[in-house]
């Protein structure tokens, strides 16, 4: 069995797809933005559980991610950073 990686990492926040589905407009406004507002929010929401994902992630700019739609995580190049 091969020991962990020493590198350091971080994550993106992600927060699972389901959730955001259960709350009520303002909540989810407060969260996520949407060109089409919280209408289209709810329909890409559910477009994404549709192909499989169960996560949101927090920054469009991950680009590491799961199958599942969360974060797969970054190496910390600098921890002082």
């Amino acid at each position: 069995m091969s020991s962990p990686s020493k590198t350091p990492t971080s994550w993106h926040i992600h927060m699972p797809i389901k959730t955001l589905l259960r709350y009520g407009d303002k909540r989810l406004g407060e969260i996520v933005t949407h060109p089409k507002g919280v209408d289209g929010a709810r329909a890409e929401l559910r477009q994404m559980r549709a192909e499989g994902r169960e996560f949101l992630v927090c920054d469009s700019n991950c680009n590491k991610r799961k199958p599942d739609g969360s974060c797969a995580g970054h190496p910390v190049e600098n921890e002082d950073a």
